[in-house]
């Protein structure tokens, strides 16, 4: 008598999961039926509110198991073992492969883009796909990581419209300054010369001037001590600063932007220290210890963040710290629409004790960058932009900053928008918590010999 094996019913209750999942998306499943080499199906993009179809296609090789423990089955993820000729077979043609794996046993399935995974060489040599049970899931909210894959699959390609509602948080920040510049001669030709001057004077006097052709433009009024011994104070002019901040002349646009990258560099003192050659700004080390913590207002409550923190073991010297890693930030003056703003990067700065710098900074930011990800950069552009709209507010001892604040701006509401899914399913660790990253701990700590 003919039969069915019990391997044939668990491909198809696999694939009728795949199928299941995939119709829920939207979207068409194609099975290839009858002879096959690997590839069990095929999947077409549609677009959800109108039914069209663009020929975006996804090739699908699905398996199941009822086994009761998988290989390299841990909490988390578990892997599954490919031959050599089913990697060359899946990533030597035209579309993109998933694989689909259907665990009957707990009524789940998972999937990998097979031409992302095998990338890698290492992976390759490998020989195995391994799943994260979390990230992976085959479900429904996958949607939006398939649509990522087959919109990547050649040039000008388009998945199913995204119609949602998104606010845009920008990295701008709005700048407000003083209403009066003052212009006077001076003897000193350069911002060198004049600055030594002005330190033999009074150390603690303020950098919120430029010097161009023997004449200075300050925040400061040049009419009052020290200013007025360096000076031809009797020859000083008041001028409205919307002369330089609306001025369309460029000679005007770069002294008003030098005025403002002075102004900024004194209003986050003392809690900032600017590196030369990057131009960062960073948290400094505390003298009496080695790590820092800052407390601010986050998106929906206040948080604290570590911005210093002394990182990985000397080998010759393992009661040693290896480095401190340093939240920073590097800055931008636009001016957009008439206003200006301060555009705000997130980044990190490395120093070998705490002062110095790291000979190892720039290797160990590059490996920092590319395990980032959008949701780390966020959330340390929000403290950075919540650090700049309470610094110089003033106290009951100090006076607030005279020369420059800033203020809040509303997010930017969109009637569409990227799902989710598409950053993460880019993402190396979506998971992974901002200036936390084993990862990074472990991949960079044997530059610091």
């Amino acid at each position: 008598m003919k039969k069915i094996g019990r391997s044939d019913i668990i491909g198809q209750r696999g694939m009728a999961h795949i199928q299941g999942v995939v119709n829920g998306m939207g979207f068409m499943f194609y099975p290839t039926g009858g002879v096959e080499a690997g590839i069990d199906g095929y999947i077409e993009l549609r677009d959800t509110d109108t039914g069209e179809v663009s020929n975006l296609l996804l090739q699908v090789q699905g398996k199941a198991s009822e086994r009761e423990r998988l290989q390299g089955d841990t909490e988390t993820s578990f892997e599954f073992p490919c031959s050599e000729a089913d990697i060359t077979y899946w990533t030597q043609g035209t579309a993109p492969v998933l694989l689909v794996f259907v665990w009957l046993k707990d009524g789940k399935a998972y999937w990998k883009s097979l031409k992302d995974w095998f990338a890698d060489p290492e992976r390759i040599k490998a020989r195995k796909v391994v799943f994260d049970k979390i990230a992976d899931a085959f479900t429904i909210d996958a949607k939006a990581g398939i649509v990522s894959v087959a919109a990547a699959a050649r040039p000008g390609a388009a998945g199913p419209s995204v119609r949602i509602d998104e606010d845009l948080l920008s990295n701008l920040v709005p700048a407000a300054f003083a209403q009066k510049l003052y212009w006077a001669p001076t003897r000193h030709a350069t911002d060198k010369a004049f600055g030594a001057a002005l330190r033999d004077l009074d150390r603690e006097a303020g950098s919120e001037w430029i010097v161009r052709g023997k004449s200075v433009l300050s925040f400061h009024n040049l009419d009052r001590w020290p200013w007025n011994r360096l000076c031809e104070a009797e020859a000083m002019e008041e001028f409205d600063v919307d002369e330089w901040s609306d001025s369309d002349d460029d000679d005007r646009q770069r002294d008003f932007v030098a005025l403002l990258n002075r102004a900024i560099g004194e209003f986050v003192r003392p809690q900032l220290f600017r590196d030369r050659d990057s131009g960062a700004f960073y948290f400094r080390k505390p003298r009496d210890r080695d790590n820092l913590n800052h407390a601010y207002r986050s998106l929906q409550n206040t948080t604290t963040r570590r911005v210093v923190g002394r990182y990985g073991k000397k080998r010759k010297d393992p009661t040693q710290a290896s480095y401190w890693r340093h939240s920073a930030f590097m800055h931008r003056f636009v001016r957009l629409g008439g206003v200006w703003y301060a555009e705000i990067t997130p980044t990190y700065h490395f120093t070998s004790d705490g002062r110095r710098p790291d000979g190892f900074g720039g290797e160990r930011l590059k490996k920092i960058k590319e395990i980032e990800n959008n949701a780390a950069v966020m959330g340390q552009f929000v403290m950075w932009r919540d650090f700049l709209l309470t610094q110089g507010k003033g106290d009951l001892l100090t006076g607030a900053y005279p020369f420059l604040s800033f203020n809040a701006i509303e997010p930017l509401e969109l009637d569409v928008g990227v799902p989710d899914g598409l950053w993460t399913s880019q993402e190396i660790d979506p998971s992974s918590p901002l200036f936390e990253f084993a990862l990074a701990g472990e991949t960079v700590e044997e530059m610091s010999e």
